[in-house]
């Protein structure tokens, strides 16, 4: 009895020192995250009230812009407002702005990955806004070049590359971003850009559009510009300059006319078949000893067979 029970101990007791070490290995890890959970809402709070309060408000209500008070869009009970729209902003450096916030041309990216995604979720919780970043997966390059064609490229290009599209809009470089980028602005269709739904272009043709921006992106540009293709404002842009060319080279040749004397030695005659520019045919040099008889005496003209007269 007495051994039974020792064997009883024995097994709770490493029941109990098994229990401890798990805590003591997993604890100080939980401990972390939350930590590291901590830190990120913090920087996040400080984040937002630093460079995001002063047009959407302290509250996320929205408000003006303060350079010249346009209104800044609601972040609370805003249907056009998505996780992934929040998400894209951020990750392609449309915001915080640092200058005109609906100026749509290319930006520095203010945030790494890390502070982009502490800030999303916080302001998710913090103002209720619904949906999750995409993912992205393996495309087709031949399929995604025929729905770009099809849906994209009367704006961004054939290769992506950007130009313009109507009311004078910028449309931007849109083959050097990353494949989530893509696949949130084809959904939520940022600024003048039309949002695309799964009806309109599916997921598996989203993955298709990003592995062809991806193959565009990979191939070698044009030397000194690198340039995949002239997109309507590097085309403008080429006209206008072959334009200004031609017709310098044009004024340049009409400043400096070829004329005939230039091209006659002087004190030469022209070559057969030129004719002076007084309009007279060229003749032979005469002889200051001998006379014509036909410029003497029009009126009797010289036969050469006719004997001279004494």
């Amino acid at each position: 009895m007495l051994a039974a029970n020792r064997r009883s101990l024995a097994g709770w007791l490493v029941v109990v020192a098994s229990a401890a070490a798990a805590a003591l290995l997993f604890w100080p890890s939980a401990f972390a995250q939350e930590a590291e959970q901590e830190l990120a809402d913090s920087f996040a709070v400080e984040s937002y009230a630093q460079n995001c309060s002063r047009c959407h408000g302290l509250d996320g209500q929205g408000g003006e812009v303060p350079t010249d008070g346009r209104p800044v869009p609601s972040l609370r009970n805003n249907d056009d407002l998505t996780v992934p729209y929040l998400d894209l902003v951020l990750r392609t450096g449309r915001m915080p702005p640092a200058g005109d916030p609906f100026d749509n041309r290319e930006r520095h990216v203010f945030y790494d990955d890390a502070e982009r995604t502490a800030l999303v979720e916080w302001m998710s919780e913090e103002f209720d806004i619904p949906g999750e970043v995409p993912e992205v997966n393996e495309g087709e390059v031949a399929r995604g070049l025929e729905v770009f064609a099809r849906n994209c490229a009367h704006c961004h290009g054939n290769a992506g590359a950007g130009g313009t599209a109507g009311r004078q809009a910028w449309t931007p470089q849109v083959n050097n971003l990353p494949g989530i980028a893509i696949a949130e602005a084809i959904r939520v269709g940022p600024f003048e850009m039309p949002a695309f739904s799964a009806e309109v272009i599916p997921d598996e043709d989203v993955d298709a559009v990003v592995a062809y921006l991806e193959a565009v992106d990979e191939e070698r540009g044009t030397p000194f510009l690198g340039l995949v293709e002239l997109n309507p404002v590097f085309a403008s842009g080429f006209v206008g300059l072959l334009s200004l060319a031609l017709l310098g080279s044009l004024v340049y040749i009409g400043s400096r006319p070829v004329r005939l004397e230039d091209l006659i030695d002087e004190g030469s005659q022209p070559e057969a078949g030129i004719t002076p520019p007084d309009g007279r045919p060229a003749t032979r040099d005469a002889d200051p000893d001998t006379t014509d008889t036909n410029d003497a005496d029009p009126d009797h003209p010289h036969d050469p067979d006719e004997e001279p007269r004494p």
